[in-house]
């Protein structure tokens, strides 16, 4: 019967020491309020004056050292502050035409209504590559705008003058060329 009695005492120090950790425990746990939280996100959002007429623009036919400008705006209504460059996507030549067609870009002020430039102002330096050579992408695209952020709008407006080389071979006759401009905003 002896041999048996530490058992029991074993068994009560368990459950003792049990049900103070557990009520020691319980006496030192709290939580907080709630916080509610709500999250949104800014938006970038760009037109310019030639979309909205809806229709593509067409310079015609060239001859060797044909020049022309051609305006165009765009407008910001996003609230997010982004980086706006200007590239060149869908580039398609015949006959070498691209490697003598010159395109010098300048971002200002005024101008812009449907092509007109009449009081456009530069702001910027010019850019000038052959449609060859002009960026494909965002990252290498030219003539960076830093937009706020102002729902209310920003505008900015872009010349672009193109030449053929007086020099453009006989091969280019009959050639043409295609590209889409695209002015891309992206956040930071």
């Amino acid at each position: 019967m002896r041999r048996w009695l530490p058992v029991p005492g074993a068994a009560a120090l368990i459950v003792v020491a049990a049900l103070v950790w557990q009520s020691s425990y319980a006496g030192f746990s709290a939580t907080t309020r709630p916080l509610p939280a709500t999250v949104g996100t800014g938006t970038v959002k760009l037109s310019n004056s030639v979309s909205a007429v809806g229709a593509a623009v067409s310079l015609g036919e060239v001859l060797p050292g044909s020049t022309a400008t051609y305006c165009i705006v765009v407008n910001s209504t996003g609230s997010a502050p982004a980086e706006l460059r200007l590239y060149a996507r869908a580039k398609s030549a015949t006959k070498s035409l691209d490697q003598y067609f010159s395109l010098s870009w300048v971002a200002g002020t005024g101008g812009g209504a449907y092509g007109d430039c009449t009081g456009f102002v530069a702001t910027t330096g010019a850019y000038t590559a052959t449609l060859s050579g002009f960026p494909t992408t965002w990252a290498g695209g030219v003539l960076p705008w830093t937009i706020t952020g102002n729902p209310a709008g920003e505008n900015r407006s872009y010349q672009m003058t193109y030449t053929v080389a007086r020099d453009a071979p006989v091969t280019t006759k009959g050639g043409s060329l295609t590209a889409t401009f695209v002015w891309e905003a992206q956040t930071r």
